[in-house]
Order: structure tokens, then C-alpha cells, then sequence
């Protein structure tokens, strides 16, 4: 599943991409932080995506590095259901946001897109990285076959697919060692540990039942609230409670996991997922917006 980039609350979205950019760098990372598994290199710029790396390899723990050159970049990995092709895919991404998301659109029709997309894949989990730095994360591939999907996810619609065949399992099963979890839950709220490490592996799981999740990490000044980042919104002012540093993943279908490297200031920050509801009686609302909003310290 493709990550919505419009996110809710212009003015916040705005806000967060400025201070993004102006975040801490993360070095480039050596190959032995991937101690075993399949290792993938992405590099995006605004000539294409480049990948360093095998298409075909076992199945099991795949560590990813994404380079962002040129803007912020996003790479993503899902696994196509049987009969649904990439291009059914990107098309009903293109009906459900175009229409979830841009004035006088067809709510209905385009819940109706969002769901059928969200239920002929598996979205495996993936990274985005500020222009200029670059971030690593692992996921795990555990069903062979060749209906796995690389692509770039840094705009409004996933593009540059790169096919990927998973073959029996050998190596590492399980994700990297981690110190603390983020968990998303059904009700659009989080859970897990209140304290994450500023330099080190989290593990970022979907628990939910009902919907893709992500996760963003955005710092934030100490004492700002829950409520406050609730009502920034729904305010046409910018946000003045943003600090530089954040941390974002892609898309994790319910009942998946993904680690995360995180080496950001340390202080407090907010977790926040902006994916639509996919409810079919609903109106495609962020998920922010339904107070899937927590605030948290990286210590």
C-alpha cells in the first residue's frame, strides 16, 4: 500500500517538511549493520531510482537502506495478491486520493478504490528519508514467490516498480534485536513504549485489524500536548511547537512489523499516522485527525 503523501492539515504538512529538512543527518551505513538476510540499497533522485541489491533471494529478514537525493524520497515493498497487478494498483490509488483527497470528490467511489487496493496487497513496510540523508530499517518477506514489489513511494502515486521473487527461506526469520515497540491498535490509537532510544533500533508493528498504519516521529518542544497537536489541525496558523528531527515509515498492513533505525535528537516528539480511514461508511479522514496522536520521549 502506497503512502498517502497529501497529508491532513496543510499547514502542519508544510511545517513538518520544513523542519524535516533541517533535521540531523544520519551517515551512510556500513553493509555489516545487516549482519545476515538480504540487504537492498535504494538510491532516489530526480533522475530515477537506482537499486543495489539482488531481485531474487530467500526468503526471510531484508534490510533496506533508502538514500534520498534531490527532495525527500520514500521506497516501499508489497506483495501483489493473485489477479492484481501493479498497474491495478496504482489505479485504484489514483481514483481513491484523487477522490479521498481533491475538492468534490466522490467519497464513495473512492473508499471503494482504497479498499480494493488495500485488499489485493500486503504492504510490507518501507522508509522515507529527508533530502540529502539517508535511513535503514529491516522487514521480512516470508512467503516465497514472485509477487513481491519494490517501488518508489516519494509522490502522490507508488511508481518505478521493481519485481522481486522471494525463494525458500534461509538466513534470519525474525527482525534485528530491538530496546523498545510502537505498536498501532484497531481503535486508531497507539501503543508500546512511552521511551525510544534517539540512536537505535525500534520495532514498529501493526496490530490493528482493520487498517494499514504508519508511523511518523516528529520532534516536537518539551511540554507540548497531545491536544495541542490535535488542534494544530484545524488551525489555519503553523504549528510553533516543531523542532528539527523526524523519523517516517511506509505502510504496514495489519499483522505486520518492520525495525526502524532511529538516530534523531533526543527529547519529545509525537507519533502520528495520516493514513485514510478506510471505513466504508466513512469519509477517508486521516487517521491524525481521529486522534491516532501520542506523544512520547526519544531518550
Amino acid at each position: 500500500m502506497a503512502r498517502p503523501r497529501r497529508r491532513a492539515g496543510a499547514v502542519l504538512a508544510a511545517a513538518v517538511m520544513t523542519v524535516s529538512l533541517t533535521g540531523v543527518g544520519v551517515a551512510t551505513a556500513p553493509m555489516a549493520l545487516a549482519a545476515s538476510g538480504t540487504t537492498l540499497h535504494v538510491a532516489i533522485t530526480g533522475n530515477g531510482m537506482y537499486v543495489n541489491g539482488p531481485r531474487t533471494f530467500p526468503a526471510g529478514r531484508v534490510t533496506l537502506f533508502m538514500d534520498a537525493a534531490g527532495g525527500d524520497r520514500g521506497v516501499e515493498i508489497i506483495r501483489l495478491h493473485k489477479g492484481y497487478s501493479f498497474r491495478d494498483f496504482r489505479g485504484d490509488l489514483k481514483v481513491a486520493f484523487g477522490n479521498l483527497f481533491a475538492p468534490g470528490g466522490d467519497t464513495a467511489k473512492g473508499l471503494k478504490a482504497l479498499n480494493r487496493a488495500i485488499d489485493n496487497t500486503t504492504s510490507l513496510g518501507g522508509l522515507y528519508a529527508p533530502d540529502g540523508q539517508v535511513r535503514h530499517g529491516s522487514v521480512l518477506l516470508t512467503h516465497p514467490g514472485n509477487r513481491y514489489v519494490l517501488f518508489d513511494d516519494s509522490g502522490n502515486l507508488p511508481r518505478r516498480p521493481v519485481h522481486l521473487t522471494v525463494t525458500a527461506a534461509h538466513g534470519p526469520q525474525v527482525l534485528p534485536a530491538t530496546t523498545a515497540t510502537v505498536i498501532a491498535r484497531t481503535a486508531r490509537r497507539w501503543g508500546g513504549d512511552a521511551e525510544l532510544p534517539h540512536n537505535g533500533n525500534i520495532k514498529f508493528a501493526n496490530h490493528a485489524t482493520n487498517s494499514p498504519h504508519f508511523l511518523e516521529l516528529q520532534h516536537v518542544k518539551e511540554g507540548t500536548t497531545r491536544q495541542q497537536v490535535l488542534d494544530s489541525f484545524q488551525s489555519p496558523d503553523p504549528p510553533d511547537f516543531l523542532l528539527p528531527g523526524s523519523q517516517d515509515t511506509d505502510v504496514l498492513s495489519p499483522g505486520q512489523a518492520m525495525s526502524v533505525h532511529l538516530n534523531l535528537p533526543a527529547g519529545e516528539y509525537v507519533e502520528m499516522c495520516f493514513f485514510p480511514d478506510p471505513t466504508a461508511d466513512g469519509m477517508g479522514t486521516p487517521h491524525a485527525l481521529m486522534g491516532m496522536v501520542r506523544v512520547v520521549h526519544l531518550t
